[in-house]
């Protein structure tokens, strides 16, 4: 069977009983344009609605009767898909992983980025995960701002990829996007909808990221350290004026976790009634702790975090905290 019969027959089933031939044909050409052509390359409704007619049986007996004997003329009465994205969490190698939250470039701490880099270098890190927010995206948000220059972003956020690329020539790098990330893709959709299809109009291709070997997972894909899931934060929603943060997150994750997204550095630790220890923690921010839009009333504190995954699953987790005179503390 055609492509063009079997729109047919799907449309037939869904509206065939109340809807008339001639306006399903136009609506034929309209969803499946191209399977409906004519010789001169042109859309045509009559065709599609010929073929509506043959597959309702209104083109005499001979036809009626050799479409009620097609075997599958009914058999497309079954579930349809679900439109929901399946996700399949992403399993880091075994190593020592660094993990940068929240870095919102061009909105960086030079200041902060070169502490984290420097301690990483010293602990032999084997892989980088960027968890969400490493690009702020402020030219596309739907807040007001001053000036608006996202190719000014772009350059700036593919120099600082570029300089973490020199500085770690040889271990893997991942970039799980955030909620400002997402800002593109809600542009698009919201602006310039015939755009948002595209494949160059995504953060991956417009960085060049496969280009320079760094992965960029799926939105709102898991990311798993052994045993321990990792998340942006923005994910679970909410929590933003928990007193601890990390205490918001065993609260929505009844289990061990870490995610950035607060900007805020703690650890929370709770034990089942089997004595079985659970441990969750939110890492700090590597941006500016004064952005214009909240410049004094925010409790914002530059941090990060590494991760030992080890064989069978499990983990090792330091939250560490960047003061303001260099120095690495860990968060407990």
């Amino acid at each position: 069977m055609t492509p063009a019969s079997r729109k047919a027959q799907e449309t037939l089933r869904r509206f065939g009983q109340h809807v008339p031939l001639k306006t399903l044909a136009r609506y034929l050409i309209q969803r499946q344009t191209e399977l409906y052509l004519n010789k001169s390359g042109l859309p045509d409704v009559e065709l599609a609605r010929s073929l509506l007619r043959y597959w309702a049986g209104k083109q005499g007996e001979k036809n009626r009767e050799k479409a009620k004997n097609k075997s599958n003329y009914r058999s497309d009465y079954k579930m349809p898909p679900p439109m929901s994205a399946v996700r399949t969490p992403y399993k880091l190698p075994e190593g020592l992983w660094l993990v940068l939250s929240d870095i919102h470039v061009p909105f960086h701490s030079i200041h902060s980025l070169e502490v984290a880099f420097d301690y990483a270098k010293v602990q032999g890190v084997s892989g980088i995960l960027l968890n969400g927010d490493f690009q702020d995206c402020q030219a596309v948000s739907y807040f007001h701002v001053a000036r608006r220059d996202f190719p000014m972003e772009v350059e700036l956020t593919i120099d600082m990829l570029d300089f973490i690329r020199n500085e770690f020539p040889e271990i893997p790098i991942l970039w799980k996007p955030g909620n400002h990330e997402d800002r593109l893709a809600i542009y698009y959709s919201s602006y310039a909808p015939q755009l948002s299809d595209l494949p160059t109009s995504n953060l991956e291709t417009i960085l060049g990221l496969e280009q320079r070997n760094i992965v960029f997972l799926d939105r709102k894909q898991k990311v798993m350290a052994g045993k321990l899931p990792i998340l942006h934060g923005h994910e679970l929603r909410g929590g933003s004026n928990s007193v601890s943060p990390a205490r918001w997150l065993f609260l929505k994750a009844k289990g061990n976790a870490m995610c950035g997204h607060f900007h805020r550095p703690s650890t929370h630790r709770e034990a089942t009634i089997n004595h079985k220890n659970i441990v969750t923690w939110t890492t700090g921010c590597l941006c500016t702790l004064e952005p214009d839009y909240n410049p004094e009333a925010n409790n914002w504190s530059h941090g990060f975090a590494l991760v030992h995954v080890e064989k069978g699953g499990g983990f090792d987790v330091e939250n560490l905290e960047i003061l303001q005179n260099g120095r690495v503390v860990g968060v407990h």
